[in-house]
């Protein structure tokens, strides 16, 4: 990570499960480097599986061009969660914490709307 950003590089996006260790991570959001963490990053292999399984259990086949429209619309979406989710913690720059709370807020709403609390 430290090579990375001596070698002057604007942005990270994690494309895996936590490749980044927490000191790399605090080191790249220390550094004003833009961080893009797994949780939201590497939601796209996940997006497209549902996808695939709506297609299965409607018996219906979507061409490439809209599976990837879908899954664009949806990672716009997580984008936009997590940009407004970082810039209502006053962090707009912090993804990371973003990301978080993003998901923790869809996770409540989605429990609340089954009444689970």
């Amino acid at each position: 990570v430290k090579a990375l950003v001596s070698n002057g590089v604007i942005a990270v996006c994690e494309g895996a499960n936590k490749p980044i260790i927490p000191e790399g991570i605090k080191y790249l959001l220390n550094n004003k480097i833009v961080y893009g963490p797994c949780i939201a990053a590497n939601a796209g292999g996940v997006a497209t599986s549902g996808l695939e399984m709506t297609q299965n259990s409607l018996h219906h086949y979507w061409t490439f061009e809209e599976v990837d429209n879908r899954l664009k619309t949806i990672m716009k979406t997580i984008f936009g969660n997590v940009l407004n989710s970082a810039k209502e913690l006053n962090k707009p720059h912090n993804l990371y914490e973003g990301a978080y709370v993003a998901a923790f807020k869809k996770i409540c709403d989605a429990m609340l709307s089954q009444g689970i609390i």
